[in-house]
């Protein structure tokens, strides 16, 4: 039986005004999709393997998958008498960087290591470097440079008007988001399916009140502002990454506060990073990519990981989880 041709890799998607790292949580930015990328990124096709592993329902695997082909980050391969098969695209195998800096992250600060209170598809212990055949722990350095790529090296390029502009259309932009889109989950549907980092990551507003934050928003007014979100969702997402350590309060004038990101929160740096060169690279029209200088060598940066053992940059084909 001669299996029918995988489907074209689909025109990129456009989403006008948008800031490039948001308009990524659009299309990643859910618990299950992060898990579900993580469980095809180790070699899972079909349905079946997919709900064995990550016991998620089968109409909500099949509302993300959806998506995920929709959004060009993965391929459906229709094979004659058997299950469908979902593959990564160029765009989606793109993703295994952004995947190495929530590794690292999670590596850093996760208190549950034993195998028994991981589920099968969390992260593995361990990275390797097949080049050099060492365990490294990866490091992200400034092509241009070559120096290490820190929180507060850098600086945006385009001005905050039109980054504010695009954040506030994110809400209704949403690549495929709806009023009753399961995007919007209760707080705690979102803390039942995963790590603090899906927590966050996988949340598209708390996703992108931390990028306000590495951004300069301080106050409920800054946050409101830049991101486009109602007073509600703002102050139980300032309540949610205060709980898990990322944001700090400081009252000041009176009753007013400001929030501040932690050591923990500022870890997240290289996470927001890749966030936004995905969605410069496959996101962005003419003139909507949102460009970052690093402030040491003063050119817009291209960030790289690297092995801390050969100094050789990392490549996805060259990373091995283990």
């Amino acid at each position: 039986m001669t299996p029918a041709p995988a489907s074209p890799e689909p025109a990129p998607v456009r989403r006008s005004g948008a800031v490039a790292a948001q308009r990524t949580i659009a299309v990643v930015g859910d618990v299950w999709t992060l898990r579900l990328l993580r469980t095809v990124f180790r070699g899972r096709r079909r349905h079946g393997d997919f709900v064995a592993e990550l016991g998620i329902s089968r109409a909500v695997l099949s509302d993300r998958l959806a998506r995920l082909v929709e959004h060009g980050v993965l391929r459906r391969r229709a094979v004659p008498g058997r299950h469908p098969e979902y593959r990564l695209t160029e765009r989606g195998l793109d993703l295994w960087s952004l995947f190495l800096a929530m590794w690292q992250w999670e590596a850093d600060r996760s208190r549950r290591k034993d195998a028994d209170s991981w589920a099968i598809d969390r992260p593995r212990p361990q990275v390797r470097h097949t080049e050099c055949d060492q365990v490294t722990r990866p490091q992200l350095r400034c092509a241009a440079c070559g120096d290490a790529v820190r929180p507060f090296d850098t600086r945006a390029l385009r001005g905050d008007a039109d980054m504010d502009a695009g954040a506030g259309q994110v809400a209704g932009d949403g690549a495929g988001v709806t009023p009753d889109s399961a995007f919007r989950r209760g707080r705690g549907a979102r803390r039942a399916q995963g790590t603090p980092l899906a927590q966050v990551v996988g949340d598209r507003w708390s996703a992108a009140v931390v990028a306000a934050a590495f951004r300069g928003a301080r106050q409920f007014a800054q946050f409101s502002q830049q991101i486009g979100i109602g007073a509600a969702q703002l102050s139980e997402r300032l309540a949610e990454l205060q709980a898990l350590g990322l944001l700090r309060a400081r009252r000041y004038a009176g009753s007013r506060q400001e929030y501040r990101l932690t050591r923990t929160g500022i870890a997240l740096f290289p996470i927001t990073l890749e966030l936004l060169r995905w969605g410069n690279r496959w996101l962005a029209g003419p003139g909507e990519d949102y460009p970052v200088q690093h402030l040491p060598c003063g050119q817009v940066l291209e960030a790289r990981w690297h092995c801390d053992q050969c100094d050789g940059i990392l490549q996805r084909k060259t990373v091995r989880f283990g």
